[in-house]
Parts: C-alpha cells; sequence; structure tokens
C-alpha cells in the first residue's frame, strides 16, 4: 500500500503543476478472447499445476477424515455377523418346500 502511494505521489510531483498524470489504458478494442465453439480452453500450464494441487489437497482431505473418522459415513453400529442369520432371516424357504 505504501509503494502505491509513494508512486502516486511521485507522479504528483513530476506533473509539476499538481495535475495528476492520466494513465493509459489498455481495455479497448474488442473481445480479449475469442469464444470457442464445443472446443477445450486452452489452459496454461500455471492452471494445469494449480487444478491438480487443488485436486490432490481434495482428496488427501477426504481419504484422511474418511480413515479416521469412518463411523460418520459406514455408521456408529457394529456391521452384524452373516454367518449368524438364519435361511428364514434371508426369506429362504425350507429344503423341504416345493
Amino acid at each position: 500500500m505504501l509503494a502505491s502511494l509513494g508512486r502516486s505521489a511521485g507522479r504528483l510531483l513530476r506533473a509539476g503543476n499538481g495535475a495528476a498524470v492520466v494513465g493509459l489504458r489498455h481495455a479497448g478494442g474488442g473481445v480479449h478472447i475469442q469464444p470457442r465453439y464445443r472446443q477445450f480452453p486452452e489452459l496454461t500450464r500455471a492452471q494445469v499445476i494449480r487444478s491438480e494441487l487443488l485436486s490432490g489437497f481434495m482428496w488427501f482431505w477426504i481419504l484422511w477424515h474418511f480413515w479416521h473418522s469412518s463411523d460418520m459415513v459406514l455408521g456408529h453400529f457394529p456391521y452384524p455377523d452373516p454367518a449368524a442369520w438364519t435361511d428364514e432371516e434371508l426369506g429362504i424357504p425350507p429344503d423341504d418346500a416345493e
């Protein structure tokens, strides 16, 4: 902030008459990014690296919390032993029934 304030003060002092120096604008002259219909956008290397880091951190966060607090996803109750279920509980008819 102090650097921008110093630059502004320097411009005013260089102008001599106290009037502010008008800067050059680079905003005119049409569309800056041409539309690309049904084409992938051109990504810079920095965008690819940032997206890889962000997605890597996201998966680290998800897997870390799933590993350390899996009860939040799987439930807080012990899983029943399937070997202890009877045929009747599973809906399997008796062997002598046709």
